[in-house]
């Protein structure tokens, strides 16, 4: 780790001669007005460190004549008095400082570079590309931070500093917060409240500000039941005791370590069980409390730790009051279902009928067509007519189309019946949990239809069985009265 300090201190040290830096996620950019000796040996210092550490050299060029010059031309006055930039890739330097050996490691060369990039950084976007998924590890070392800060994921240290301790935390996952939240955006927008969370570290420290405004941000989404994305600018509805539409946050709104941890409290309770309940109850006393003219991040600072504790106060009174309409609804959702899983055995009984009726059907009809030529000469002639040929054909046909229709006409109602019965089942939904739906409700079902796709196969075996004896009657005869 000591060539990579040693690198940094060199750029460290170039930087009072820099115009201009720009510490983007990926690259370092920095500009000078002219070279000069000090310049060049502060430059040569910086390609002698990365040298060392095996990795490319950096960009260097004239920026007037668009000159690319390296380490040797820094050894003469050539092109002194110039204006110079350089161009210097972070990947491979980050690397060298890896934390964890799954994590994505990010590297700034200043505070206010790191601080920047956070501002300009959109934690609900889907990550792509080159972007770092902060779901995943994430380990960001900052030139010049002086604490580390971090949570279960998220990992924001000094170079030279070592691993924390981290102790684990039962935050939801994307998907739980996005099955309690609905997002609507022209972009792929994700809220993942374990990458963002901030657990540990001095938190107060204003070096990490907009660090501790971005989690909050995450952690006040998850706290919403509508997140829109308008012409680039977020906008979070609440729906409780009134409907309240408000900005996400303020720009120039400074959070406190102190209301981060009281968001993230909130999340742990409210997803911890029966998240719609808890969630409802929250967003009760903050759709009062909070004003329209305030953003929601406002709005949480200031009324978030009353709504928590009325919230927790008064849930255990609503699930008993509760209990005994959950047991009337669940009532509800087992008669739906005992329909619905008559109608499948219907459906088999009214298949095994029809494969009886038609198998049945045509014994008798080609038995008693028979009899009238039981005589062996006529038998014999009647198996090679043109008639019987003609007649065997269309009753094979009568069987296929017969089959056809039955497949079409149950796989259609069978298919609108479970769209029917699951929208039903969203909208009467209100005390039962989505467990409760999936292990009373989908799952029994699933083995009703099962049953049935299963006797519709043999079904189908049977029906092009007998439509195949059918056709080949007279052949499969011919041997037996020869």
């Amino acid at each position: 780790m000591y060539p990579v300090l040693d690198l940094l201190q060199a750029i460290d040290d170039l930087r009072p001669h820099a115009s201009q830096e720009i510490d983007e996620g990926l690259r370092l950019i920095m500009e000078g007005d002219e070279l000069s000796a000090s310049v060049r040996e502060r430059l040569l210092s910086v390609f002698n460190h990365i040298e060392r550490l095996g990795i490319e050299s950096p960009m260097l060029k004239i920026v007037d004549t668009g000159d690319t010059i390296d380490a040797e031309d820094l050894s003469t006055s050539d092109f002194d008095g110039e204006p110079w930039r350089l161009i210097l890739g972070k990947t491979p330097i980050a690397g060298c400082l890896r934390a964890r050996g799954d994590e994505t490691t990010l590297l700034f060369f200043s505070v206010n570079g790191f601080q920047q990039w956070l501002m300009n950084w959109d934690p609900c976007l889907y990550p792509t590309g080159n972007v770092p998924d902060f779901a995943k590890p994430v380990t960001i070392r900052v030139q010049g931070l002086s604490q580390s800060v971090g949570g279960p994921l998220l990992w924001v240290m000094p170079p030279g500093a070592p691993c924390p301790n981290v102790e684990t935390i039962s935050l939801p996952e994307s998907k739980e917060v996005h099955g309690l939240i609905h997002t609507n955006a022209t972009r792929g927008l994700r809220v993942c409240p374990m990458g963002y969370a901030l657990t540990w570290g001095d938190l107060e420290n204003p070096e990490v500000a907009p660090l501790v405004k971005l989690s909050s941000m995450v952690m006040s989404v998850c706290l919403v039941q509508e997140l829109r994305c308008i012409e680039g600018r977020y906008e979070a509805t609440l729906k409780g005791t009134k409907r309240i539409s408000m900005p996400l946050y303020d720009e120039d709104q400074i959070v406190s370590a102190k209301t981060l941890k009281i968001l993230i409290e909130a999340v742990l309770w409210v997803y911890e069980e029966r998240p719609e309940t808890r969630l409802s109850l929250v967003m009760d006393r903050l759709s009062i409390d909070i004003e329209r003219e305030q953003s929601l991040l406002s709005g949480m600072e200031n009324h978030l730790g009353a709504a928590l504790y009325q919230a927790r106060d008064s849930y255990a009174f609503v699930i008993l009051e509760r209990k005994d309409a959950y047991h009337k609804e669940v009532r509800e959702l087992m008669k739906d279902m005992k329909s619905h899983a008559d109608l499948y055995a219907a459906k088999v009984r009214e298949l095994v009928n029809s494969l009886t009726r038609d198998a049945l059907g045509i014994l008798f009809f080609v038995a008693f067509s028979f009899i009238a030529k039981f005589d062996k000469n006529n038998f014999a002639d009647l198996l090679v007519s043109a008639e019987l040929a003609f007649l065997v054909k269309v009753l094979s046909c009568y069987l296929l189309l017969s089959f056809a229709l039955q497949l079409s006409a149950h796989w259609r109602d069978v298919l609108l019946a479970d769209q029917e019965s699951k929208a039903w089942l969203d909208v009467l939904q209100h005390y039962s949990s989505q467990a409760d739906k999936q292990n009373r409700f989908l799952q029994p079902i699933d083995k009703r239809r099962r049953t049935f796709y299963f006797f519709l196969f043999i079904t189908g075996c049977a029906y092009s069985l007998l439509a195949w004896a059918t056709w080949n009657l007279p052949k499969i005869i011919e041997p037996w009265i020869g």
